[in-house]
């Protein structure tokens, strides 16, 4: 298992002098860069010893799939420098999660949201294969959505014929706080590529620490049966970076040999 870190690009050094093995970047920043910036990013990391695990903040929540105003060809045709990009980077995987921009209500419209929803994911998928990027579809929980907040949801997204190029995401505070079964986990092992972790019992992201209320072996037996390589940090409400990062770096650390014996 290799360990990363939520970060903007400024936060780099921090992340490494945290002891991370890599960075789950924005892909609002990659999207940002020139080509001869996203090189010399891909320099930098290297001399952190930091690799980019993956991309989050895909689609911004301000949209939704939906709407009659959300342009979705532009987007898709977006996603091909996005995955230009990634590829430059050597970053395998994005994250497909933004709750606000799936919901569906419960208007009459609702069978047919589900089916453009599913529509554009798959089509997202699709443009990122071209390029070598794996989709993880990230399970959210009812904090945020009121689609796809189990991961037997997204699962069936997967089994879709014309699917391809989609994985899922196992989040531990959507997977706790939607009440979902731990033990689809294992269920869909095959289908999950990539985790989050921080302490679920808040809806604050913050630093998994002993004594915090959970009982992380709960969660990490199972993130250990699937293809998952990397376990990304969710830190952005963590009030002390420098001090509590490397205790809980160090803890989950030791959960995951233990559980690994």
């Amino acid at each position: 298992m290799k360990y990363a870190c939520f970060a903007k690009l400024r936060d780099m050094d921090m992340v490494s002098k945290l002891g991370f093995d890599g960075a789950e970047l924005d892909m609002n920043e990659i999207r940002a860069l020139s080509k001869p910036e996203t090189k010399k990013l891909r320099e930098r990391l290297t001399e952190l010893n930091l690799e980019p695990c993956s991309c989050s903040w895909l689609l911004p929540n301000s949209v939704h799939i939906c709407d009659k105003g959300f342009d979705r060809d532009a987007w898709l045709r977006q996603f091909d420098p996005d995955g230009e990009k990634l590829a430059m980077l050597g970053c395998k995987t994005v994250v497909f999660a933004s709750g606000p921009i799936r919901t569906v209500g419960n208007d009459g419209e609702t069978p047919g949201k589900k089916e453009i929803i599913n529509d554009f994911i798959l089509k997202t998928a699709k443009v990122f294969k071209r390029h070598g990027v794996r989709v993880a579809l990230e399970t959210v929980c009812f904090d945020y959505t009121d689609y796809l907040t189990y991961l037997h949801e997204s699962a069936e997204i997967c089994r879709l014929p014309e699917a391809e190029n989609i994985y899922l995401l196992s989040d531990i505070r959507h997977l706790v706080r939607a009440g979902d079964e731990p033990d689809d986990i294992c269920r869909f092992a095959d289908r999950i590529i990539h985790a989050h972790i921080d302490n679920p019992i808040t809806i604050q992201r913050i630093m998994p620490l002993p004594g915090d209320g959970y009982r992380y072996e709960l969660f990490l037996r199972r993130i250990l049966q699937t293809r998952t390589e990397w376990l990304s940090y969710e830190t952005a409400d963590e009030g002390d970076m420098m001090k509590n990062g490397p205790v809980s770096l160090r803890y989950i650390q030791s959960l995951v040999e233990k559980l690994s014996v």
